[in-house]
């Protein structure tokens, strides 16, 4: 079998054990975690050391079944284990938050494989009040329709990939894998990510897309243009860099600049700050010098151009935009 298939990790007195803690050949009394066949511990000083099947069985789940065992294992003894940063991108948007940044956890106690109505986990980590699941990748990965039953239980869960091991990893890489920091761990789901969302929404005005030569957005709440005295924003030249957008579609923008909330640390700041500063922000807006126009087709700033009739204002996109205000 390829060297990627190596069995490296056996059951022995039916505890997990590692082909560098056994004898060589029939001493090593080990079995296969996937077909129950006796193995033989291969640890030749021409061969890499593994485990082989006695009657040269072909087990097609020998090498997953022990790796999987071995992670688990593994995080079974484990008292501390590195999580992965949990950060999510609003829909829709290229706004993206970070909830809570990689940190090492205690782990109190796990459980294996214990069953949660109709998911049953590889493994529930304990920590605190808390807990999550943790899904070991070595052929599979959590499919669509376990995904669908773990974000309807909201249950937070790691999914670990050790489909990349294409070699003999030692028991101190694979904790090191398992325990440390590293791009192998990631969250499939993490129960934070929608409850910030909702949120976000809930402090988000509904505000309509207006469609014409450009999109706009009337009664912007920070004042991000005005024209005639009418305040408004450009759905694309403002909008879609404004950090108060929550998320768009084609006919509307939830937008969160009236409570002046763009961020998870901005609903610690209090209200009444918070408002002070829109107000100053407005305030600023509104001061600016009567010279500075925008253009009422595309919202771009209009610069004062010559023509041969004299003096006129002429949008800045030019040729994009060929608006023009007469200066009499």
């Amino acid at each position: 079998m390829p060297a990627h298939q190596n069995l490296i990790y056996a059951l022995k007195d039916g505890q997990i054990t590692s082909i560098a803690d056994v004898e060589s050949g029939l001493k090593c009394g080990c079995v296969c975690p996937a077909c129950g066949e006796t193995l033989v511990a291969k640890k030749g000083s021409k061969v890499t050391h593994h485990f082989a099947h006695h009657a040269g069985t072909n087990c097609e789940y020998g090498y997953q079944t022990s790796l999987h065992l071995a992670a688990k294992d593994i995080l079974s003894k484990a008292q501390r284990m590195v999580i992965p940063r949990v950060s999510f991108t609003f829909p829709g948007t290229n706004k993206s938050e970070i909830i809570s940044n990689e940190t090492e956890i205690c782990i109190d106690h796990i459980e294996l494989e214990k069953r949660f109505d109709d998911i049953i986990p590889d493994i529930v980590v304990y920590s605190g009040k808390k807990y999550f699941f943790v899904e070991i990748f070595v052929t599979h990965q959590v499919d669509e329709k376990k995904l669908d039953k773990l974000k309807k239980a909201n249950i937070s869960t790691i999914e670990i990939d050790l489909s990349n091991v294409n070699r003999m990893i030692s028991p101190e890489e694979l904790k090191d894998v398992l325990l440390q920091s590293n791009n192998d761990k990631k969250w499939i789901y993490n129960a934070a990510i929608p409850k910030w969302i909702n949120r976000f929404r809930q402090i988000s005005d509904k505000m309509k897309v207006t469609h014409g030569f450009t999109s706009r957005i009337y009664n912007c709440p920070i004042y991000m243009r005005i024209w005639s005295g009418r305040v408004y924003a450009n759905a694309i030249d403002d909008c879609w860099h404004c950090q108060y957008r929550i998320a768009d579609t084609e006919e509307y923008i939830l937008c969160s600049g009236r409570e002046q909330i763009a961020h998870i640390e901005d609903f610690k700041i209090p209200k009444k700050i918070r408002f002070k500063q829109r107000s100053e922000l407005i305030a600023q807006r509104q001061a600016e010098p009567k010279t500075i126009r925008y253009c009422l087709l595309c919202g771009a700033v209009m610069v004062e151009r010559w023509g041969r009739f004299g003096p006129f204002w002429g949008c800045s996109r030019y040729p994009n935009c060929k608006y023009t205000i007469s200066q009499e």
